[in-house]
């Protein structure tokens, strides 16, 4: 929440660079920043959740996917040229086909705009 900042320089950090890239893609997506409030993301309905490291992206995908009942499609690591889209070895069949599918969609869309 926008209320820790000052807790530590990690969560300082963290908040900081959700919100520079909240600004960055609202003109171009309906985004908003939930901060650390996943289950409000949940409950609005929200599609994507954007973790600030893997590591916490591994812990939320773990909560929603393994213990509670969301569908994951894979995790998209970003900063590189080129598509990677992250799965778990503890995915289900569903669940790797499902992320080759988005992996498979977003290099049509890749090479569509590039």
């Amino acid at each position: 929440r926008r209320g820790d900042l000052g807790r530590s320089p990690e969560v300082d950090r963290s908040i900081h660079e959700g919100e520079l890239l909240t600004s960055m893609i609202k003109d171009k997506y309906r985004v908003r920043h939930y901060h650390i409030l996943i289950e409000e993301a949940v409950a609005d309905g929200c599609n994507v959740i954007i973790a600030p490291d893997g590591i916490t992206g591994n812990l939320i995908f773990r909560s929603l996917v393994l213990v509670g009942t969301a569908r994951s499609y894979g995790a998209v690591a970003l900063g590189f040229d080129g598509i990677f889209v992250d799965t778990s070895r503890s995915q289900t069949a569903e669940g790797y086909l499902r992320a080759l599918k988005f992996a498979h969609w977003l290099a049509r869309g890749w090479n569509e705009d590039n």
